[in-house]
């Protein structure tokens, strides 16, 4: 099987050793794995071949016990001295390759490796290989079952056997405290055991903790899942009770729930700590009343039981003369439509409010050629006639036509008045008197003639009274 070197083979041609003015290289670390295949390269440099190698030698723990472990001599031949089993032998010797092969590696060639050629007559040139055997451990993990209680005991477990280097153990999950364990064996290799510690309780039955395993020689870290086993006595609930149970009701329940590890076993029910009444059977932990009377008035209890303990619950029961009235989604109905109703009101009203204020901005407008005498909402407007033989710089006269005003019981000559071009502004004016001009003085407004008042001289100030629509009207008009 080909060597796995952990450094690039560019990096460690750079690294190969020189021992002072020698000239044998090797590779400073080399690193092999149980079972695999190392090799240790080794080679002299003579770029003049003025060096006879006379020998070639490779030896292990030379400072130590020095043991020779390949001969090569040109004249003799190969020779291992060491008995290896035929793990160790020479790749293709020469007179300037030495490299050595070692198969199937095993813990034990862990060591430095030295390699010697004599010459002639630069005598003896070595260096040496420090050949690391890494080992890649079995890991594995498991839960430790615990009983609940108040102690703090090891839970889960993960180990890292036989590995070298010692592998390194991480807890992905959890609060509780790690426990670690490193036990060196004979070989060089190491184990190492992490315990993950707590107070265990029913409710860490059934968690999942995850261990990580880190080590040299794995390709990748190795993640084990691990569901921690809590056992605990019985956790006991009593459910089905409806608060309706009522004279002759048919067919009345209650089921015991027990939550425990492991499973109970045995359940028993009792009614005030007596045996059940007649009518009551039970089935596990089913119970059922076929006709429920005053004989179930009580508390019923359940009790299960597994090889840790037994656990305990009570259902008081109370039967009612009648039965209560079904509950029913009416009020909710109701509420719904209420609610449904209130909303459509308050849409209304902003629907009302803004038509309003609508209206409102509509009718405050103003315009001086169509709202002098109506509020320009399709009413008739007055008829402004200017006389040819009124002085123009007394403004115009106005006449108001019957059809926008009527004024008492006016007769035909009446309406002629209004209408005819011989009652002008002079002859009125002239009816009247002459202190018109005497009374007001410079003011040049046009009078307004009214029926039947002929003879009134009115200025267009103090007869128009301005309306809250932006409309004038006259005083003294009267309008259907």
């Amino acid at each position: 099987m080909a060597t796995l070197h952990l450094i690039p083979l560019a990096l460690l041609l750079q690294m190969w050793t020189v021992c002072d003015a020698q000239n044998v290289k090797v590779e400073p670390f080399v690193y092999g794995f149980v079972g695999q295949q190392a090799t240790l390269r080794c080679q002299i440099v003579d770029p003049d071949s003025t060096l006879q190698i006379t020998q070639v030698t490779w030896m292990k723990d030379p400072t130590t016990s020095k043991i020779n472990l390949a001969v090569y001599n040109p004249d003799y031949g190969i020779n291992y001295p060491t008995d290896t089993g035929g793990r160790i032998r020479f790749r293709q010797v020469n007179n300037r390759d030495a490299t050595l092969i070692i198969d199937r590696l095993e813990m034990a060639d862990d060591g430095i490796y030295s390699c010697e050629f004599a010459t002639y007559p630069d005598g003896n040139q070595d260096a040496t290989t420090n050949l690391t055997i890494l080992a890649k451990p079995v890991n594995i993990g498991k839960a430790i079952p615990a009983k609940a209680g108040h102690t703090e005991v090891p839970v889960a477990m993960c180990v890292s056997l036989a590995g070298k280097p010692p592998a390194s153990i991480t807890w992905s999950e959890g609060s509780g405290n790690i426990s670690e364990t490193v036990i060196a064996h004979g070989n060089g290799t190491f184990t190492v055991k992490s315990e993950y510690m707590l107070i265990p309780s029913g409710e860490n039955n059934g968690e999942q903790l995850t261990c990580v395993i880190r080590q040299k020689a794995l390709e990748q870290p190795q993640t084990i899942p691990i569901i921690l086993s809590v056992q605990y006595a019985p956790i006991v609930i009593i459910e089905g009770y409806d608060e309706n149970w009522y004279q002759g009701r048919e067919h009345a329940s209650l089921t015991c729930t027990a939550k425990a590890n492991p499973q109970a076993s045995n359940y028993k029910w009792l009614m005030n700590g007596q045996r059940l009444p007649s009518t009551v059977q039970v089935d596990g932990h089913q119970l059922t009343v076929k006709d429920v009377d005053y004989s179930v008035n009580g508390t019923f209890t359940c009790e299960a039981t597994n090889n840790l303990g037994t656990g305990r619950a009570k259902m008081d029961i109370v039967v009612r003369d009648k039965q209560l009235p079904q509950s029913s989604n009416v009020g909710a109905i109701v509420g719904g439509v209420i609610g449904g109703i209130l909303a459509l009101l308050v849409i209304a009203g902003l629907v009302i409010f803004f038509l309003r204020k609508r209206q409102n901005g509509a009718a405050g407008s103003y315009e001086t050629k169509k709202r002098v005498f109506g509020a320009g909402n399709g009413a008739p407007q007055p008829d402004y006639i200017y006389r040819p033989d009124s002085d123009s710089e007394k403004g115009p006269s106005v006449t108001m036509t019957t059809s926008s005003m009527v004024v008492g019981h006016h007769s035909t000559e009446d309406e002629k008045l209004l209408t005819s071009e011989a009652q002008d502004y002079k002859n009125v004016k002239s009816g009247k008197g002459e202190d018109n001009e005497e009374d007001h003085g410079s003011s040049k407004g046009p009078a307004l003639t009214l029926p039947g008042h002929p003879r009134d001289e009115l200025q267009m100030e103090d007869d128009m009274e301005s309306q809250r629509d932006g409309s004038i009207i006259s005083k003294r008009a009267v309008y259907v």
